[in-house]
């Protein structure tokens, strides 16, 4: 692997897991209690239709939403990667859409109301949920910040 196809590998594994992170409580939701054994016990997370509304409405943009443009930065840093539009242009494209990610993630954690994750009597980690989605979109803008530095363009 070249060393400037490192930084978007980075960027595409990072926005990936953003997705799966940020869309974790909607695939833990449909594991109803009914269907949940063992480890899926564990996992799922029984709660109502609309308090995991109220949760992902909160702020701005939720991270559902704001989810799109984490597939847009697997889109950007996969030409980059393999040379289909300038890299300089995708560093730079791709490092202020990530900020943007980052910033919307952050935002949208500090506006959810805790009376949701109070009312929410699902696992554990739920009520940890948001700070580890925020936690989990820095990878993209620090991908992003990477490969334009490998560009020379930082």
């Amino acid at each position: 692997m070249r060393k400037d196809q490192r930084p978007p590998t980075l960027g595409i594994v990072a926005a990936v897991a953003y997705v799966f992170v940020a869309l974790a409580p909607y695939l833990a939701a449909s594991l109803g209690p009914d269907e949940s054994e063992g480890a899926a016990a564990m996992i799922a997370l029984p709660v109502e239709r609309t308090l995991l509304e109220l949760y992902f409405t909160a702020g701005l943009a939720g991270p559902d939403l704001l989810s799109l443009f984490a597939v847009v930065t697997v889109v950007l840093f996969a030409a980059g990667r393999q040379g289909r539009s300038e890299p300089d242009l995708i560093a730079g494209v791709t490092l202020v859409v990530g900020i943007v990610l980052c910033l919307g993630t952050v935002h949208w954690a500090l506006a959810v109301p805790e009376a949701v994750i109070a009312n929410a009597s699902g696992p554990l980690w739920f009520e940890y949920h948001r700070w580890l989605t925020a936690f989990v979109s820095l990878g993209v803008p620090i991908a992003a910040g990477w490969y334009a530095r490998v560009l020379g363009l930082l």
